[in-house]
């Protein structure tokens, strides 16, 4: 791998950091921190494609190395909710009520994931657990303010 190479994958890397970071609305630090948060979300994504049995979506390979754009992104952005989470900052302003519907309805997602393209066999069907996730969501919007 070249210099140009790998200054590449920095800058790639950075830039899946720079997007997570503004999704999720929890800023971390400067460019270094978002280079280390776009090679985490590589790892982790890929990682979690990988055992879900997705698909490569949109890969580029520079210097030998694949580099998984859009299960980098969701890697990082999933790795960005579990600092939120364990933060002192709190959880992208959402406030306690809202905080468990987002849970549950992230848990739902990913189970809707891997029940449809993963090995997970569950009695209710994929779409059912994302409509589930979704009324979720809605519900929780309505009752926020109860």
């Amino acid at each position: 791998m070249t210099i140009i190479e790998l200054l590449l994958l920095l800058v790639i890397a950075a830039i899946v950091g720079i997007i997570a970071e503004r999704v999720t609305g929890y800023r971390s630090g400067g460019v270094l921190v978002s280079i280390a948060i776009g090679f985490i979300g590589a790892v982790f994504g890929s990682w979690l494609a990988e055992r879900m049995g997705l698909p490569e979506i949109f890969t580029l390979n520079i210097g030998g190395v694949d580099f998984h754009l859009v299960w980098s992104l969701i890697g990082a952005i999933l790795f960005l909710a579990v600092v939120a989470l364990f933060s002192r900052r709190g959880w992208f302003g959402l406030t306690p009520p809202t905080r468990l519907v987002f849970v549950l309805s992230v848990i739902l997602a990913v189970l809707s994931l891997m029940s449809n393209y993963g090995n997970l066999g569950l009695p209710l069907s994929a779409y059912v657990l994302m409509v589930l996730a979704y009324l979720a969501l809605l519900l929780g919007n309505l009752l926020k303010g109860f």
